[in-house]
């Protein structure tokens, strides 16, 4: 715990490093935000696209860890700030992404990437309300294998089926024409 303290005081040492602990009004920490000058940098640089990821009781302190990501010119995940909450809610994420928007040109952005994380898309909604949001097509296709292969009434749906189903959904996620898109979008309505 002292090393942590110590490393966030380490931190602040440089004026251009972002470190800022929320408390939730009862002098409890809420949150941790951090971003360094040089992640500023690279939003700055290459912010159009920004993913928010955040992680599910990895920590051993019981805290979310969430990254806000872009993508570099050489397409590599770059992490561009980072914050520890206590709750997952949009409220908690909403206030890290308050502190974001401060420090940065949030009109920059002008898409967001989440996984299907409801709190995570409203919040930042709240901050890049100029910005399209789309879900990870990973965790969309993820969950469409988990809808796929559950079973419901007693029933899971047959094999052949699923593998069409997977295909469709395939197809309208990659469209590259929208008679593409409108075939599969047909097939699986």
């Amino acid at each position: 715990r002292r090393n942590t303290v110590d490393s966030l005081i380490d931190l602040q040492k440089n004026p251009n490093n972002i470190v800022k602990v929320l408390d939730d009004g009862d002098g409890e920490v809420a949150a941790i935000f951090v971003q360094l000058e040089r992640q500023q940098k690279l939003y700055k640089k290459y912010g159009k696209v920004l993913e928010l990821d955040g992680t599910n009781e990895t920590t051993r302190a019981g805290v979310a860890l969430y990254h806000i990501l872009i993508e570099d010119n050489n397409g590599d995940g770059q992490p561009v700030a980072k914050f520890f909450i206590k709750e997952k809610t949009i409220e908690a994420i909403a206030e890290c992404l308050w502190v974001f928007s401060e420090n940065n040109d949030v009109s920059a952005t002008k898409l967001t990437l989440t996984d299907k994380d409801c709190a995570e898309i409203s919040a930042l909604g709240r901050y890049f309300p100029s910005a399209t949001h789309l879900l990870c097509p990973f965790h969309a296709l993820k969950s469409v294998d988990f809808h796929l292969n559950k079973v419901n009434d007693g029933e899971r749906v047959d094999i052949e089926k699923r593998h069409q189903i997977r295909k469709h959904f395939r197809t309208a996620m990659y469209a590259t024409t929208q008679a593409d898109f409108d075939s599969a979008k047909a097939f699986l309505l």
